[in-house]
């Protein structure tokens, strides 16, 4: 071959370039289905088409071709392939595929970061696999605009002519078709009419047929997204944590909204054959699109478009959602760096208010003390009080009865006095000292009254103040109520913000740990519990398998090991193993009780065996022939109780009153469930002495 001359070769490309490149092969086999040859299926979309490149022979100054030194020294058979021939900065980069929704239908993938990325890259073929629809649709380098500037002008001619208002249905389309053909009815352009017609096939061979791959495939991503991206948060159990509630809220509307895209696309082609569609029922571009082309009255030329734009919202919903999951454990880590941080401001605001609360409390109780006696002092000498009033009523009318008696005296003393010359000597010194023996008596009266009057007047000054203490401390009292009223709302507000913050704080935790867990993708594809693993605890009494394995151990003595054989076990657990754990059992515990051997053989079963139910081990009970291990089983989970005829035959004295034969018989009822497990404790303590006997 001569220098400059060219030879063909074909190559894969694996860099995700997206030219429209096919081979011969592939074209012929979609010229045989009549189809397009920018349309894919979706396996064909995974395997690249080849790609057809001229490429220039490199020679040397001799003029032979130059060929690589390790493959002429090491391979000189293969030294003209023509593979072999290629420079070494001209070799394609092979990049290792991305895994499809195949591969993970088929296993779990690594992380949720690797599902990302496959959903991302999945996305993006079929955006690939879309852009090739619209080139097969509209032809190369064209748009819609391009189909609006060729069918819509001879479209409206032919509505014109035969006086059609719009094409809003495929029966109004074919009616027009057919009347175009008629050269009665229609006397215009046969060209139009022929578009028309075309327009009309194209629609129908690519919506809805063309896009019911694609939008099976997208609800497929639908479908897986749904499953990994979730946001571990529920509504009604979870405490309310603003991100995972928007986060979840936000779910619910992508998936409705997504759906909602893509069942669109079927509905409108739908209606459009079996009913009418309108331009307001497209998507709001299609809609803007179509009032500025003046496209409203024939809106089937936008069926295609619309489609195409209802696929491209469900995949930027899609990419919206990855990239909000890709977020969503950042927003958390912040969520839980500022709830740690208002964590101490909340304790310090509850402690302040539990501190304000008891602070109330105590002064309102020694409040209510001080009441108390001040209450019971008053109530002490009320009938005191009473008399003393009586008492100052008394002496206050007394030394006033005294005053006037005192003045009444020295007047008559003073008009004796002047009417001196009226009286004899005698009568009149006699009468003189006798007034003035009467006056000194009053006089030396009258302090004594006064001090017995100011005593009373100060006792009931003193408790009229020990009244109005009295209502003070009421009213303190009904103040410091109203302020404790208060302080325990707020105390119960800071407790309920500090509670919910810490419920709030681990959900987030929560949440955060299992979003960015190595293993949550694997639990998520086994539907395994995204929590820690919960012990099985074989010591509370409260469990009902583990009553039912106390009575077996009891019971069963020698069958433990032919029980081991019949239980179940998930994940399967071969026979030899199962010897294995036997022979393992009986060199443990040789020598110990026969009991302690069933007990760690079940131990093992529930430890093995990660669906242990209780039914399953009634039901190996039951393959080997114990009903009566079943029995002694089912009297301890349901032992029998008295019935209300028994109850009732219990005798009642006749001296017992009619209010306490209730009680009596309770009473009855206890001694003899006493008495029935005394009379147990003796059997028992029989049977163990003679077993010790025989041994």
């Amino acid at each position: 071959m001569s220098m400059g001359e060219t030879d063909t070769e074909t190559y894969y490309d694996t860099d995700g370039d997206d030219r429209g490149y096919a081979s011969l092969d592939e074209s012929a086999a979609r010229g045989k289905r009549k189809e397009d040859p920018g349309y894919l299926s979706m396996d064909e979309l995974h395997q690249p088409p080849p790609k057809t490149r001229k490429r220039r022979k490199i020679k040397n100054a001799d003029g032979k071709q130059e060929t690589r030194p390790v493959l002429e020294c090491r391979m000189p058979t293969l030294v003209t392939k023509p593979a072999f021939l290629l420079p070494f900065d001209d070799m394609p980069k092979h990049k290792r595929q991305a895994l499809g929704l195949q591969m993970l239908e088929a296993s779990p993938p690594r992380s949720l970061k690797d599902l990302r990325n496959i959903i991302a890259a999945e996305l993006k073929q079929v955006a690939k696999k879309l852009s090739r629809l619209e080139r097969a649709y509209y032809g190369v380098g064209k748009s819609i605009q391009d189909e609006v500037n060729r069918y819509v002008s001879p479209i409206k001619v032919v509505m014109r002519m035969l006086t059609i208002f719009d094409f809003s249905s495929g029966r109004v389309i074919e009616d027009a078709i057919k009347a175009g053909q008629d050269p009665k009815r229609y006397k215009g352009d046969p060209n139009n009419i022929a578009l028309l017609k075309e327009v009309h096939a194209k629609i129908k061979q690519y919506v809805p047929e063309k896009f019911t791959e694609i939008s099976d495939y997208c609800l497929k991503i639908l479908s897986t997204i749904e499953k990994y991206c979730v946001s571990f948060y529920d509504p009604e159990k979870d405490e309310y944590l603003e991100t995972a509630a928007h986060y979840q809220q936000q779910i619910n509307m992508w998936k409705s909204t997504i759906r909602n895209n893509l069942e669109k696309v079927k509905k409108l082609q739908k209606d459009f054959h079996e009913r009418i569609i309108h331009y307001t029922m497209f998507t709001s571009p299609v809609v803007t699109f179509c009032k500025k082309n003046e496209c409203e009255q024939v809106p089937f030329l936008f069926l295609f478009a619309d489609a195409c734009t209802n696929i491209r919202a469900a995949m930027a919903i899609m990419t919206t959602w990855l990239q909000a999951d890709e977020n969503y454990p950042i927003f958390l880590r912040n969520d839980i760096d500022d709830m740690e941080r208002n964590k101490e401001e909340k304790v310090r605001c509850m402690r302040d208010s539990k501190t304000r609360f008891h602070s109330v409390t105590y002064k309102l109780n020694h409040a209510e003390i001080e009441l108390d006696t001040a209450r019971s002092e008053i109530e002490g000498w009320k009938e005191k009080e009473e008399a003393l009033r009586i008492e100052k009523d008394y002496l206050f009318n007394l030394q006033s009865e005294l005053q006037q008696e005192c003045d009444f005296k020295e007047f008559r003393r003073d008009e004796l006095a002047k009417n001196k010359a009226d009286f004899s000597p005698d009568d009149y010194n006699e009468t003189y000292d006798m007034l003035t023996e009467e006056i000194r008596y009053v006089r030396d009266r009258m302090p004594l009254v006064k001090r017995q009057l100011a005593a009373a007047e100060h006792k009931l000054e003193w408790m009229s103040e020990k009244k109005h203490a009295s209502r003070k401390i009421e009213k303190e009292v009904k103040r410091l109520k109203q302020e404790l009223k208060q302080a325990k709302v707020e105390r119960q507000q800071r407790e309920s913000e500090f509670t919910e913050l810490e419920n709030a704080l681990e959900v987030a935790r929560r949440i955060h740990r299992y979003k960015t867990s190595t293993d949550a993708a694997e639990k998520i594809y086994f539907c395994l519990p995204m929590g820690p693993k919960q012990s099985q605890v074989l010591g509370s009494l409260d469990d009902k398998m583990t009553k039912s394995i106390g009575v077996v151990c009891r019971e069963i003595d020698q069958d433990w090991m032919l029980l081991y054989r019949t239980l179940p076990f998930y994940p399967q657990r071969g026979s030899e193993t199962i010897e294995k754990d036997i022979a393992s059992v009986n060199m443990e515990s040789a020598r110990g009780p026969k009991e302690g051997r069933a007990l760690e053989a079940l131990t093992r079963w529930r430890r093995h065996h990660t669906r242990a139910k209780f039914d399953d081990l009634i039901e190996a009970l039951k393959k080997i022939k114990r009903h009566d291990i079943v029995a002694e089983i089912n009297k301890v989970l349901n032992p029998p109780r008295l019935m209300e005829d028994e109850e009732q035959e219990i005798y009642v004295p006749p001296s017992v009153a009619p209010e306490l034969v209730p009680f009596y018989k309770e009473l009855e009822r206890y001694d003899q469930l006493r008495k029935a497990h005394k009379n147990r404790r003796k059997s028992v303590t029989q049977h163990k002495t003679a077993q010790k006997q025989k041994s």
